[in-house]
Parts: C-alpha cells; sequence; structure tokens
C-alpha cells in the first residue's frame, strides 16, 4: 500500500488548507468558535459558506460513494482552525450521514430533506447508565396506533438544540429490540437541555428527555440486521474522528513551532534549545503517525478489508491520546503564556481532550483490539 497521498489528494488537501485559512479561519475569529453557537448563528455561516463548493461537494469515488481518504483530509485540515467546524460537519458543510441510506422510498419524500446539505442531524443513543454499552438503553418506543411513544433521557446528544433531526435509540416495547427512530427537531415533549463541556464548546452537547413524545409509525428505521446495523454505521465517524486528532495536533504543532522561532531567553530563541527542539520532536513524531493510522483506517474502511474495524480502532484509539499529549506539549512550549485562555495553544488541548470518550471511549477500542488479537472478548 502506497503510504503518500495522489497527485489529486495533495490537490484537493492544497485547496481545502487554502479555504480554511482564507475564509474559516476568519470566521472562526468573528463568531468565537469557543462558545455554544446559536442556530442563528450556524446559519448566518452556512449562507456565508453557501458560495464556496468545496464546502457544499462531497468528495466521491468512481462509483459515487464518499470518499473516505478525501473526507478525512477535509477534516483534517478545517480541524486545524478550529475542531468545531468538524463537529458541525453536517450542518455547515457537506452531507456525511450514512443513515439516509437507511431511508426507505417513502421515508425520503418525508425525512429525505434532514440528510441534505446544511440539515443539521444529532444522534441520541447514550444514557446516564448506557454509555460504552448500548444495548442497556432504557429508553423507549411503545406502538400506539399509528403512532409511537417515545419515553426516557438521552445523554450527549451533540447540537440536539439545534437540530433539524434528531436520531433516536429506543427499546421497543412490543419486541424488545433497539431500534432508531428519527425525531424532528421541535416535536413536542422533546425536551433539550445542552451541557457547558470542557472543550469543543462550539458544539452542543445535551440531555433530552421524552415525556410521552408522539411521532408518526413511519418514522422508525428498518435495520437490515439490527440494530448492530446502526452501530457499523458509526465506523465512519470514527475514522473521521481520527483525522479530527490530526488537524488539532497539527495545529499546536505549528502554532509551537512558530512560538520557539520567535521567543526568545537568555539572548536567543528558545528553539535553539535541546529540550524544546526535543518536544517539537515528539510532537512532530507523533502527528505523522496519527496522519498515518488515519489514512490506513480510512483506505481500509474504503476498500472492504476484514482488517478495517481494528485499524479504526488503532487510530481512533492512538489518535485522540496522542492529541492530548501533542497539545499538552504545545502548552509546555509556551511556558505560562500557553496557559492564558488568551492563547490557542490552552483551547487546542481543551478541544483535543474531547475527543477520548465520544465515538468509543479508548478503552473500548483497547478491547476490541484486544479481542483480535487473543480470539477472547473482554466484554460480556
Amino acid at each position: 500500500m502506497d503510504l503518500t497521498y495522489t497527485e489529486d489528494q495533495l490537490a484537493y488537501r492544497d485547496a481545502v488548507r487554502s479555504f480554511s485559512d482564507q475564509v474559516l479561519r476568519p470566521i472562526d475569529a468573528e463568531f468565537n468558535f469557543d462558545r455554544h453557537l446559536s442556530a442563528a448563528d450556524i446559519h448566518e455561516i452556512r449562507d456565508r459558506l453557501a458560495k464556496y463548493e468545496i464546502a457544499t461537494t462531497a468528495p466521491t469515488t468512481s462509483d459515487g460513494s464518499l470518499d473516505l481518504v478525501a473526507t478525512g483530509i477535509f477534516m483534517e485540515e478545517i480541524s486545524r482552525v478550529s475542531l468545531g467546524f468538524a463537529g458541525l460537519m453536517s450542518s455547515l458543510f457537506f452531507p456525511i450521514s450514512s443513515l439516509a441510506g437507511l431511508l426507505t422510498d417513502d421515508q425520503r419524500v418525508t425525512y429525505g430533506k434532514f440528510f441534505d446539505r446544511g440539515a443539521g442531524v444529532a444522534l441520541a443513543i447514550s444514557e446516564s447508565a448506557a454509555g460504552s454499552n448500548p444495548r442497556e438503553i432504557k429508553a423507549s418506543a411503545e406502538l400506539q396506533g399509528d403512532s409511537w411513544v417515545l419515553r426516557g433521557r438521552k445523554m450527549w446528544a451533540s447540537d440536539a438544540d439545534i437540530a433539524d433531526l434528531i436520531i433516536v435509540a429506543a427499546c421497543e416495547v412490543q419486541s424488545g429490540e433497539i431500534g432508531l427512530f428519527m425525531v424532528p427537531g421541535g416535536t413536542a415533549n422533546c425536551d433539550v437541555t445542552p451541557i457547558d463541556m470542557l472543550g469543543m464548546r462550539a458544539v452542543s452537547e445535551c440531555e433530552i428527555a421524552f415525556d410521552d413524545c408522539r411521532i408518526p409509525e413511519d418514522a422508525r428505521l428498518r435495520l437490515p440486521d439490527g440494530f448492530a446495523s446502526a452501530l457499523a454505521l458509526l465506523w465512519n465517524g470514527r475514522v473521521r474522528v481520527s483525522f479530527m486528532a490530526v488537524g488539532v495536533a497539527q495545529a499546536a504543532l505549528d502554532l509551537a513551532v512558530a512560538h520557539a522561532k520567535s521567543r526568545t531567553q537568555f539572548g536567543r530563541p528558545i528553539a535553539g534549545f535541546q529540550l524544546v527542539q526535543g518536544l517539537l520532536a515528539d510532537m512532530a513524531i507523533e502527528v505523522e503517525a496519527m496522519r498515518l493510522l488515519a489514512f490506513r483506517a480510512a483506505c481500509l474502511v474504503s476498500s472492504g478489508s476484514p482488517e478495517a474495524q481494528v485499524a479504526v480502532s488503532m487510530a481512533k484509539a492512538f489518535n485522540a491520546e496522542a492529541a492530548v499529549r501533542v497539545t499538552s506539549r504545545g502548552i509546555q512550549v509556551h511556558g505560562a503564556m500557553g496557559l492564558a485562555t488568551e492563547c490557542p495553544a490552552e483551547r487546542y488541548f481543551r478541544d483535543a481532550r474531547m475527543l477520548t470518550i465520544p465515538d468509543g471511549t479508548t478503552q473500548i477500542h483497547q478491547l476490541i483490539i484486544g479481542r483480535s488479537l487473543t480470539g477472547i472478548s473482554a466484554l460480556r
């Protein structure tokens, strides 16, 4: 396998990088992506980006499917500006959700618009007692006549407060199986409350309460292999998170190198000190390793390799943790200034720390890797 980008991929990276620096960076500064963005903010930013083809057109392969490698490149480059842009991907840029493929022809008439460009889709799977093990979900969906009635609470649903559609995982009362249900934003008896978080503050994490929330019977997504079908669709998201980690780590490295070259102590730039160079070298090594792991995972998923799932877990686990290490070293290079809120280094660290939990914690991915090595599952 060639471990370098093709000429077309390099050209796409350069184009996205130019777009990110010239268009997204001023938007980040104007709207302050270190705070929760309102629906009005999202709409205004989306309107501004609408004129840029690179922001609205998804990269595709020859068969018309989403190009995972090119999408990863896009995620890395916009994450260099702010992880908030990547977290708001479906609301601001081109659609990337694989869940649209589960819609029936009849459902597309009613719900297809929610998966188009600019429509925000939130996933509500986790609960306070059902995080890493979604099979312990307690939220319920009861079929009453021609309606589903949802009851229960969900946690950590990203941007559910401004979403056009919330896809909810709930246990069907009649069958006992876990299903996915589409709840349009603003539906009665669906109460959404944002939660203040450490990092990635542009993207709200929300608690949702369903109190006899009624939705039509056709709001249930058809899962060909049960809830396992839904979980399988999440793997592409984990690849994207791996590239997001590369982006924020690269941003921290770039900032640290620039600071080390401009900051003087003892009559010379601190970039000339061996220990500072050691910090920068360790950062660079990890960033390059992260990029290769993410690239390999995207290639294996795209090719349908049986090794893809483990490769994705390796990329997600390593990259999320490495991003924390790299951004922490970036703070160290800056000294006390790195701890000040006016310095981007501390925001990079807070944002990176957010990546080790969602889309499977580091520990869950370690167990997936361990199972592949030993043939023994630690999960029961």
